[in-house]
């Protein structure tokens, strides 16, 4: 009696250490789909965001924006394409992204960095206007023709 007894331990046990063993397989085949999963989310996200951004500055040919915002959008944009690039690059196979989007985002970059260009050199532009004196060719009088009105110093 005890032997069988001690057979019928030693096959659960072994039929525990089995299951324990495969548990542990499907718990770190979970942590890999969840760190999948996350990946791609993330990657979705960036989309999302980038997305977005490309919308706000098309909507620029409805309204113009100020230079400042245009030059934030475009440099926005820069950012977000080139984190995109890195992120596809890193997870593109993992996440079953197109092959085609990695090369039309780096065909993109050089556009999008003129865009950034011209929009931050035209804020430079309108923020050194705004700082430079107005210089007048009627010397002083009101702020429509040439400035604050200009005391003479010392006694009258």
């Amino acid at each position: 009696m005890n032997a069988r007894l001690m057979i019928k331990q030693n096959v659960i046990l072994r039929h525990s250490r089995r299951a324990a063993a495969s548990l542990l397989v499907m718990l770190a085949m979970t942590g890999l789909a969840n760190a999948q999963a996350n990946e791609c989310n993330a990657l979705g996200l960036s989309f999302q965001k980038r997305q977005a951004t490309i919308e706000q500055i098309q909507s620029f040919n409805k309204k113009p924006p100020t230079a400042d915002v245009a030059c934030a959008s475009f440099t926005r944009l820069v950012s977000q394409t080139n984190e995109l690039i890195k992120s596809v690059e890193e997870n593109g196979a993992w996440c079953h992204v197109p092959q085609e989007i990695l090369p039309g985002l780096q065909s993109q970059v050089p556009q999008i960095a003129e865009g950034r260009k011209n929009s931050c050199a035209a804020a430079e532009q309108q923020r050194k206007a705004k700082t430079a004196p107005s210089a007048s060719p009627f010397g002083g009088g009101d702020s429509v023709i040439g400035g604050a009105v200009k005391m003479p110093k010392g006694a009258l």
